[in-house]
């Protein structure tokens, strides 16, 4: 994110004021919970990211012995 040399202090309080305590706020809050929650589940045993990378070790070995199964 940049800012701009002409972005005056009120600009950037009201958009703080409001990320602190309006309803943009709780919506940004609620939506970080949740990609939390989310994140936690996915690396979790037997999480998504979990079984991926499981699968991806699996593949990576079963080459590995394929390739040298062939020597």
């Amino acid at each position: 994110m940049e800012i701009g040399s002409d972005v005056k202090r009120d600009e950037v309080q009201k958009l703080v004021k409001e990320i602190m305590e309006g309803e943009k706020g709780k919506t940004m809050r609620k939506n970080i919970l949740e990609w939390k929650k989310l994140a936690k589940e996915a690396i979790a045993q037997h999480g998504s990211s979990f079984k991926n990378l499981d699968i991806l070790v699996n593949q990576v070995l079963l080459r590995k012995r394929e390739g040298r199964a062939g020597v």
